[in-house]
């Protein structure tokens, strides 16, 4: 048996998944509601894409920078081809996907309920059924070189199973997707490391209910008594939950809550993203959390691995929920600071914080109150003290932290005598150490988070800059900041370094705070990975940093995340080069159906396409 437990220790060598399964054709159908048995509906919209489970899982998993390589067969037919060239163009390896002669490709009929973005879904498997132990066996050394191998029931059971014996000879370690459900030879489950089914599938697997949580975990014991060793239930909107024979079930949250347009292909994001991050070394819960955020995005996009995010469009929505929108300008009107606001809300996720002068903390707080759909409690009011100069009376400064917090701020940053510590590093920091505990009085802990601005460009080296972090954390501080953005030098690749190690040697849970000269996703990228390095011991684990860990301070970096976030080519990973999938996409379909089953290169739609392509 594998242990799907992680530590870091992957080697890069070790990372490739293999999934043996299905290629689709995905055909969708959107209605107000599904029909009922005999019932006919008209629909508002008809679209199609590339899916099949083993092919969308694959998919997600190489957009998130896992290396994956696929096992399966497809038809000698425009659908076939199409597919090949997408999952080429996605960096899946296809050395092992052939097209067969006088079959059709697998096709998935998919229809949507518009109002609910629930489906149901029709397969016809096509080529794929010819997918035979041999096929399998003359991948056996490409199998052997793999750390995972996903499975799911799309491919012949034969198949499938000789996969799994391979996997279980050579210790590569197995996840079985327990979908499309069926019944199910008994000498599988000891062949398995993970088993993944959703309650549906679960139900149909054990012939027991599964409609509350007391029956989920009925009929999962039921299957764990069969020879599974862990199984992971895809519970939908509920999150998911771990279960393992002797130990207690471990349930994770569902993502932090996004309209969902379509459910298509969501438990294969789910999956996908599971295995990249288990083979990149991850725990198994770790894992799922992860793979329940990537899952949560691809739900407020329609179609299945055109709603896929890549880990430029996850780092950048990570990023998001860190950053303290700020609007510290002396001519800061109502106004502006409404409209800063609705900035921070404007898509999922928001931002951790609006970072404001005190003037305006009610004012955003009378917003939340009035409109708490529109302007959630979660969005956090951050305000300033002793701001900029750090030169004020500590006892005016603890007067205005007091009158900030009873108007409701939740975070307060405070800038200590930068000045003072450069002219005499002692007396610098006594004084720094004693306004912080000053200040941190006012701001009760737990209710208020206290960040101290130390102004590190200022300091200029990172002896003052590390005397300035540890007398901020002793004054009891929540996290240590950089700079206000008022001055030349701000935040520094090098300056955060020996404030998280000044942060990671006291051994208190503080975070660290870049305020200024953080403006994309690569500097962002930047400073995720050097918290996680110091803070998580290890740069990969960046997307385990959360907002009591890290926040950037910034006026200007939210635009280019949520561009980079929402970026359709960063979607696609890259440009997508199927005529057909161009066709459907730009076209009607009653005008371009025929021309593109017979042959790419006679759809004059695909031609048209291409010149407004090249004329930008």
């Amino acid at each position: 048996m594998v242990v799907l437990a992680g530590g870091n220790g992957a080697t890069e060598a070790s990372r490739r998944i293999c999934n043996v399964g299905a290629c689709f054709q995905d055909c969708i159908t959107y209605a107000p509601r599904l029909p009922n048995p005999g019932e006919t509906l008209v629909g508002s919209k008809f679209a199609t894409g590339f899916g099949g489970k083993g092919a969308n899982q694959a998919v997600q998993a190489a957009r998130l920078g896992a290396d994956v390589m696929m096992i399966s067969k497809v038809g000698e037919d425009i659908f076939g081809t199409e597919m090949l060239k997408n999952l080429t163009t996605q960096g899946v390896d296809i050395a092992h996907v052939s097209q067969v002669a006088g079959i059709s490709s697998g096709v998935a009929s998919v229809m949507v309920n518009e109002k609910t973005a629930q489906n149901s879904i029709i397969i016809v498997p096509g080529a794929v059924d010819q997918l035979s132990v041999a096929d399998i066996e003359a991948a056996r050394s490409s199998i052997k070189a793999c750390k995972l191998l996903m499975v799911q029931l799309e491919a012949p059971i034969e198949a499938t199973m000789a996969a799994l014996r391979i996997a279980r000879d050579w210790g590569v370690m197995t996840l079985l997707n327990t979908a499309p459900a069926k019944q199910l030879p008994a000498d599988i489950w000891p062949l398995c490391d993970l088993v993944c089914p959703n309650e549906p599938e679960l139900q149909a697997l054990t012939g027991l209910p599964t409609s509350t949580e007391s029956e989920v975990n009925a009929a999962v014991e039921a299957l764990l008594k069969q020879g599974a060793k862990k199984v992971l239930v895809t519970l939908g909107e509920k999150g998911c939950a771990l279960f393992e024979t002797g130990a207690e079930p471990v349930f994770v949250e569902p993502a932090a809550s996004m309209k969902a347009r379509d459910t298509t292909g969501a438990g294969d994001s789910f999956l996908g993203a599971l295995a990249a991050h288990l083979v990149a070394g991850n725990a198994l819960g770790v894992a799922m959390n992860y793979a329940n955020s990537v899952a949560g995005v691809s739900v407020t996009k329609l179609g299945a691995q055109t709603s896929y995010p890549n880990s430029e469009q996850m780092l950048a929505r990570q990023a998001i929920s860190l950053i303290d929108h700020t609007s510290l300008g002396l001519d800061d009107t109502d106004e502006k600071i409404r409209t800063l606001v609705d900035v921070a809300v404007a898509e999922t996720p928001c931002t951790a914080a609006v970072c404001i002068y005190p003037k305006f903390v009610k004012l955003v707080r009378s917003m939340q109150k009035e409109q708490p759909e529109r302007y959630p409690r979660s969005l956090k009011v951050c305000t300033v003290v002793n701001f900029p100069s750090g030169q004020e009376p500590t006892e005016k400064v603890v007067q205005d932290t007091k009158a900030a917090v009873q108007d409701g701020a939740d975070e307060v940053d405070v800038v200590i005598n930068y000045r003072l510590l450069i002219e005499n590093k002692q007396e610098g920091c006594k004084a720094a150490q004693e306004l912080v505990k000053a200040v941190r009085a006012e701001c009760p802990q737990g209710q208020v988070a206290l960040k101290v601005i130390i102004e590190s460009g200022e300091l200029g080296n990172e002896e003052l800059i590390v005397a300035a972090s540890e007398a901020a954390i002793a004054g009891g501080c929540d996290f240590v900041k950089t700079s206000t953005g008022k001055v030349k030098v701000n935040a520094t690749p090098e300056a955060a370094e020996a404030m998280l190690k000044a942060v990671a040697a006291s051994g208190k849970a503080v975070g660290f705070k870049a305020a200024g000269g953080v403006r994309d996703a690569a500097q962002a990228r930047q400073y995720l990975e050097l918290t996680a390095r110091i803070l998580l011991g290890d740069a990969r684990r960046h997307h385990e940093v959360d907002a009591r860990q890290l926040r950037f301070g910034a006026s200007s970096l939210l635009p280019a995340l949520r561009s980079c976030a929402t970026s359709a080519s960063a979607a696609a990973g890259t440009k997508r080069k199927a005529d057909v999938a161009r066709c459907f996409q730009f076209w009607p379909v009653s005008c371009c159906f025929q021309f593109c089953v017979r042959e790419a290169g006679d759809c004059r739609h695909s031609k048209q396409w291409e010149e407004q392509q090249q004329c930008g």
